[in-house]
């Protein structure tokens, strides 16, 4: 009898076993949920470098405009255009990942996870291609390899941006020219002499350069009075 208890407790234990593995298998769906957690902390350590690239873009375009550089800057501007909609996108696809996680309908739905999923990790490896400082500061140069990456970077634009964005980018070209003018304007004015205002202003000035010569004069005479005096 004892030993039936004995085996007994084997036994259950070792149903036990079966059902805590079965417990702990992992499915397709926690992978999924897992890769999207990658793919989220990835974009959100993406997010300050992306920043960083965008505003000194923005700089560099305006450096470029102040050079007189107008097609270089637009091509700036054109790149850091690219990379806002690359980060919409990635977003979206991310968002879109994570809908089709939570669906109800996961089993039946695996392969669009898949595309989903994939679409997200290219994205990703585009948005890592775009934030490279080294390959940014080639579209200012003026070497022989600066120009010939300059036409790869303008050929890869030409089919990446739609006329949407290719007018927002415009746009954004005038707005920093005018920016640039309004600037150079007022460098300007600040380096002219200040000029008088009115008829009676300038009338008070040319009085007062006359009066400056009428008192060394009569400085002169009290002096010479004063030596007659001693003289005498």
């Amino acid at each position: 009898a004892a030993m039936g208890i004995l085996f007994g407790k084997k036994r259950k234990r070792g149903e036990d076993d079966q059902e805590n593995k079965h417990q702990h298998k992992i499915t397709d769906k926690d992978k999924a949920v897992l890769d999207l957690k990658r793919q989220k902390i990835k974009m959100k350590n993406y997010k300050s470098r992306i920043n960083a690239m965008l505003e000194k873009e923005v700089k560099m375009a305006k450096q470029l405009i102040k050079q007189k550089k107008k097609k270089k800057a637009l091509l700036v501007l054109k790149k850091k255009k690219y990379l806002e909609t690359l980060v919409v996108r990635t977003d979206k696809a991310l968002l879109n990942v994570e809908k089709l996680v939570d669906s109800i309908e996961y089993a039946s739905m695996q392969k669009q996870i898949f595309e989903a999923m994939k679409a997200g990790n290219e994205c990703l490896q585009q948005i890592n291609s775009e934030i490279s400082v080294e390959e940014v500061e080639q579209l200012m140069e003026d070497t022989e390899e600066a120009i010939a990456y300059q036409d790869q970077v303008s050929n890869i634009l030409a089919g990446s941006l739609s006329n949407e964005d290719v007018s927002d980018v415009n746009e954004e070209l005038a707005q920093l020219e005018k920016e640039d003018a309004e600037l150079r304007a007022l460098e300007l004015e600040n380096q002219l002499p200040e000029a008088p205002a009115t008829k009676k202003d300038v009338q008070q000035q040319v009085d007062d350069d006359q009066k400056v010569p009428v008192v060394q004069e009569a400085s002169k005479d009290s002096s010479r009075n004063k030596r007659q005096v001693v003289l005498q």
